[in-house]
């Protein structure tokens, strides 16, 4: 198998070759910028004078803004002013026709697409390819990609999968029986196994081997890399001990790209990747700019896509910043959604890993903690069993205050959404208002 998967590797860097080496160029200065901490500033700098001087000499909204200030003369943006404003953002150095739209709902469900130029493509996959190999994960290996996908693919997406030695998993087919099989299947195979995929999916398979009565996994897993949802320690340490390795966290999104990774075992810290994105924190409530160690919104510039430029653009998530010991910034904390934040009966935020604390009181197939007004919280929990509820209130009213009113419903499924994951924090209220 490690023929096949060098024979890979080569055919993908050869047919990289034939192009002039345009991949190969983007990774060895995705590297020198990213490995070399000391040394990138100027070059960083230089990229944002280029795309903030683009982005005012070829788009409509961004035209009337000032490019003397830097950033600071220009506005925050989200995905509804660009959806309102779409043609607007277009550079009209571009043929959009030639460039690739990239679309997300998340878990809004409104559909968001903006359009990546070849250079913000290529960009792209050469982070992919540094970020993924901090997990030991190197082009040709056998990756398992756990997410939502279509329930068919055509011959030509069937051939890709081939070629790049990747099986997809949908999120929909992770009843225990399916679990099971998988791991059969993958128990045959002398190959080393990657995974890649929803956070609450890893947490799904652990807990179905929870309830065994010993470890069935017999294959050797080389990387885990979980996305778009927050690894909590629960879920990373059932994975470090049914796996065998310490899985790596990714922040990423559809319309940027990889904007951070955990890249040393045991450390928590996200590496941003300050070779494509400039990162900055700003308050939950106003566009007033915070400093390391505070929480706030994550608010990203992208430095390589000028077909749609996105400056100053409000991911929707919430992070804390600080800075390591070569004075370069580092996310501590990625939060999520501000939608999927809680805030105690005083209005202050809580933070979203309490909904950890619930494993403690049983065995559960699914739960999820929400807050369904000022003062009111629910506890969903799919269990076989009843918890106990008086020291569980009790617990949780020390987190939300004791004028708290804490329900505890027993269901039978939380549903997915229609993203395919599964939200583990709710914030109902918040989000109504």
């Amino acid at each position: 198998m490690k023929r096949g998967i060098n024979l890979r590797q080569q055919f993908f860097w050869l047919k990289d070759a034939v192009s002039g080496k345009p991949i190969n160029k983007v990774l060895a200065n995705t590297q020198r910028l990213l490995d070399n901490p000391k040394d990138n500033k100027k070059a960083i700098e230089g990229s944002l004078k280029e795309l903030l001087n683009h982005a005012v000499s070829t788009t409509q909204f961004y035209k009337k803004h000032n490019v003397q200030d830097g950033l600071d003369g220009f506005s925050i943006i989200n995905k509804n002013i660009i959806r309102d404003n779409f043609d607007d953002f277009i550079s009209s150095k571009y043929n959009i026709s030639k460039c690739r739209k990239v679309s997300t709902s998340g878990s809004t469900g409104s559909p968001f697409s903006v359009y990546h130029n070849k250079e913000k493509l290529q960009k792209n996959i050469a982070d992919n390819i540094y970020f993924s190999s901090k997990s030991n994960y190197n082009l040709g290996d056998h990756l398992i990609y756990v997410k939502i996908w279509s329930d068919s693919f055509s011959l030509k997406k069937r051939v890709e999968f081939q070629l790049k030695n990747m099986q997809p998993l949908s999120v929909f087919n992770l009843s225990d029986d399916e679990i099971k099989a998988f791991i059969e299947k993958l128990n045959r195979q002398t190959s080393e196994v990657c995974f890649i995929g929803y956070a609450s999916s890893f947490e799904k398979i652990c807990k179905y081997l929870d309830t065994l009565n010993e470890n069935p996994i017999a294959f050797k897993t080389k990387s885990i890399i979980t996305i778009s949802e927050a690894l909590n320690d629960y879920t990373r340490n059932l994975v470090k001990k049914y796996f065998g390795i310490q899985p790596m966290s990714r922040y990423s999104n559809n319309e940027n790209g990889i904007i951070a990774q955990q890249t040393v075992t045991d450390d928590l810290r996200f590496k941003i990747n300050e070779s494509s994105y400039i990162v900055e924190i700003f308050d939950l409530n106003s566009n007033k700019k915070l400093g390391y160690g505070e929480r706030g919104r994550i608010v990203v510039t992208d430095l390589h896509n000028l077909a749609t430029p996105l400056i100053r653009y409000d991911t929707g998530d919430v992070g804390v910043m600080e800075l390591d010991e070569n004075n370069k910034p580092f996310f501590s904390e990625i939060s999520g959604r501000v939608l999927d934040l809680l805030y105690d009966t005083k209005g202050n935020l809580v933070p979203s890993h309490i909904s950890a604390k619930l494993c403690k009181y049983g065995n559960y197939k699914q739960f999820q903690l929400v807050q369904k007004g000022l003062k009111e919280y629910e506890i969903n929990l799919n269990t076989d069993e009843k918890v106990d509820e008086i020291q569980l209130i009790e617990e949780y009213k020390s987190y939300f205050g004791e004028d708290a009113i804490v329900k505890i419903n027993y269901v039978d499924d939380i549903p997915l959404l229609n993203s395919g994951k599964r939200r583990e924090v709710v914030n109902e209220y918040y989000n109504a208002k």
